[in-house]
């Protein structure tokens, strides 16, 4: 078991957690309110559980290189488009990505653009929530567009393992 602790003040950001090989299959979402009577998609992972997300995540969004071949497929499934294209994220990779009543001890960004999203943050204006002590330390995603898991910043945290 381990537990997550800012980097910047030692903070336990999680429950004691154990760590998945990979981040299991999304379950698919019917739309319809949680227990909780609030309209986002199920947890990207189980509660008690972390994984590390190898792919990038969230802000800032490139357009796709001339020379790649974009599918409309990226892993980790973040994409967007403008006026340049095709965008891809290229925000921090080998984000923890734990199920968000797995985290304790964060906070709403001060920046509330982006906590941007139709039924909560979708996670893509980059880090959204901060630790006690005013670090930058997660991104979290709780919208009816997006999955429902909270991102740690690998930067940002540091990991310990519990007895």
């Amino acid at each position: 078991m381990n537990v997550l602790l800012c980097a910047t003040c030692g903070t336990r950001l999680t429950e004691p957690v154990r760590q998945l090989d990979e981040l299991p299959e999304y379950p698919g979402w019917d739309g319809l309110p949680g227990p909780d009577g609030r309209r986002h998609g199920p947890p990207s992972v189980p509660r008690g559980r972390y994984v590390v997300d190898p792919h990038p995540f969230g802000a800032p969004f490139e357009p796709v290189g001339p020379d790649e071949e974009y599918d409309g497929i990226v892993p980790g499934g973040m994409w967007m488009s403008d006026e340049r294209g095709f965008l891809v994220s290229a925000g921090p990779r080998g984000t923890y990505v734990l199920h968000p009543d797995d985290v304790v001890d964060i906070a709403p960004h001060g920046d509330t653009h982006r906590l941007i999203g139709c039924c909560g943050p979708d996670g893509r204006a980059g880090v959204n929530h901060v630790c006690a002590c005013g670090a930058e330390v997660a991104i979290v995603a709780a919208d009816c567009t997006s999955g429902y898991e909270t991102r740690l910043v690998p930067d940002a945290v540091r990991l310990e393992a519990v007895a």
